[in-house]
């Protein structure tokens, strides 16, 4: 990954908390606030994207399923099947 140099003024009260909280380099600190920033921006745009154009209004994305096939029965679940799962549940 390429590098660049920065300098700039910041929070001193949030540096200083961020360094004793993270034990990182301060680089490590921009880094991370870099990746939350655009965490958030790129999920602030998708919630608008959304709102702009809800799936419902979209015909390639509003569709009824088709019904699937039909169960292979419509009795009671089988004791073994059961034992099975409980089994599988207790680990």
């Amino acid at each position: 990954m390429a590098r660049v140099r920065i300098s700039t003024t910041v929070d001193e009260g949030r540096l200083t908390r961020c360094r004793r909280l993270l034990g990182v380099s301060d680089s490590a600190l921009v880094d991370r606030a870099l990746i939350a920033l655009l965490d958030e921006i790129e999920a602030r745009r998708e919630l608008v994207a959304l709102a702009e154009h809800p799936y419902e209004a979209d015909p390639d994305l509003n569709w009824e399923a088709p019904s699937g096939p039909a169960l292979p029965y419509e009795g009671d679940v089988p004791p073994a099947v059961v034992a099975l799962a409980e089994q599988r549940r207790r680990g």
